[in-house]
């Protein structure tokens, strides 16, 4: 059954309410974002020809360009757990223009979250008393997703990488109270291309191909798309490994928690997406139609293989009231090699006047590095260009489960003609 995880969830709240028993609990989360949105307008023309009926010459295009207002998301998330060694969780959310995976014709109301867990799992800077052990199944985080986020914007490793859930079952625990440890088998996120702004853009959708879409392509990157499945997929199954350690002082001032991880599977050859012509994994890097069993085709990039990899380090860390996250991730693509990291930081401030509680000015700088040559002719270059991109916001916490978020950004990438891509949101977040 596609849903049995929140029949699961169901039929536990069901359970929980009937026992009225002090050790059960249960919680709800309800958030709303709505944002203002400038994106700088750039172009440039695609060195490739579409054969008919699609029109030519094409371009890469800002998503959607100037100056927009927009409900962002709403989030609705219900939790149920027994003691230590019980917990479920549904997040849905409606809308989610900024997280639309990977076109603008994606699911309007889709799970973001979708999870049952056995066993005691800390999170972050939370230690147990001694050894423990977990086991978790659903759709939920990867491992290491950073675990505080300073800004409503994303950096080019968290886009790239870990930015989606993915459907997994997760066994860990502790050995001690410091070191911990996963092991995880999951479908894997598909390999698509979006771009690194706020808007994914639309590739592939039979608007896009048209000289005047509504959404246009934007400048894509390679990115780990958001799952769409409900259910284990066995043909391409993901393996992945993660060893952590996590320390905080006596007074609860200062704190890290540093883990390693690798994930493994094999590509393939063409994952359906919602709203896209064009397929995942292998199939987005081949132009035409291709043989994958000789791995030849028409045009396309130099792959070797079938096999998708990746191993990195995250470090997040607390002193006070700073936060800093490092990320590093490395991939390799069927033969392609490439890398991925940001630095990010923060410092709130208590700020006591009139509706205001504090000031929490941040900053972010990613990158990253493709280790492979471009594929001309090929319809998208902005692919195996180098990227970095600079973020800098403040967030503005307000009464009422309020908060203000101020961003911008400017990216440097090395293409054959000037790129800033600039753009800049102000999102106003209500949590209850």
């Amino acid at each position: 059954m596609p849903y049995k995880p929140l029949v699961v969830l169901v039929v536990l709240a069901v359970c929980g309410s009937a026992s009225a028993q002090d050790t059960w609990s249960w919680g709800t989360k309800f958030e709303v974002r709505a944002n203002y949105r400038w994106s700088q307008e750039e172009q440039h023309r695609v060195p490739f020809t579409f054969p008919p009926p699609i029109p030519n010459p094409q371009f890469l295009r800002t998503v959607d360009p100037g100056h927009h207002v927009e409900l962002n998301v709403a989030d609705v998330q219900l939790d149920l757990g027994y003691s230590d060694w019980l917990a479920a969780r549904a997040k849905v959310h409606v809308q989610a223009k900024h997280r639309r995976n990977p076109t603008s014709e994606d699911r309007q109301i889709d799970a973001d979250e979708l999870w049952v867990r056995v066993g005691e799992k800390p999170e972050f800077l939370e230690r147990p008393d001694g050894t423990s052990f977990f086991v978790q199944a659903g759709k939920f985080p990867k491992m290491e997703r950073q675990p505080v986020r300073l800004m409503e914007s994303y950096g080019l490793a968290a886009t790239s990488f870990n930015r989606f859930e993915d459907l997994q079952l997760l066994a860990g625990g502790t050995i001690g109270r410091n070191f911990y440890w996963r092991v995880q088998l999951a479908n894997g996120n598909p390999l698509y291309f979006r771009d690194p702004n706020a808007l994914a853009g639309d590739n592939g959708t039979p608007a896009s191909f048209s000289l005047d879409p509504e959404f246009q392509s934007g400048f894509p990157i390679f990115y780990n798309a958001e799952t769409e499945d409900l259910v284990f997929d066995t043909s391409h199954l993901q393996v992945g490994e993660a060893l952590g350690y996590r320390w905080q002082s006596a007074d609860e001032n200062l704190g890290f928690d540093a883990i390693v991880f690798h994930y493994q599977r094999d590509l393939a050859d063409t994952v359906k997406l919602t709203g896209s012509l064009y397929g995942g994994d292998l199939d987005l890097l081949q132009v035409t139609p291709a043989e994958v069993g000789t791995l030849t085709a028409v045009a396309g990039f130099p792959i070797d293989g079938r096999r998708k990899q990746e191993y990195g380090v995250r470090v997040y860390g607390e002193w006070g009231n700073a936060t800093a996250i490092v990320q590093y991730t490395a991939q390799e693509i069927a033969g392609l090699e490439r890398y991925g990291w940001e630095v990010e930081g923060g410092y709130r401030i208590p700020f006591a006047f009139g509706p205001v509680e504090s000031i929490q000015p941040a900053v972010r700088v990613s990158a990253i590095e493709n280790q492979f040559p471009g594929a001309p002719p090929f319809p998208t270059p902005s692919l195996w260009w180098d990227w970095k991109k600079y973020d800098a916001g403040v967030r503005v916490g307000l009464e009422r489960g309020l908060d203000v978020t101020f961003e911008y950004t400017t990216h440097r990438i090395e293409s054959t003609f000037a790129l800033g891509m600039r753009e800049t949101l102000v999102t106003l977040r209500w949590r209850v």
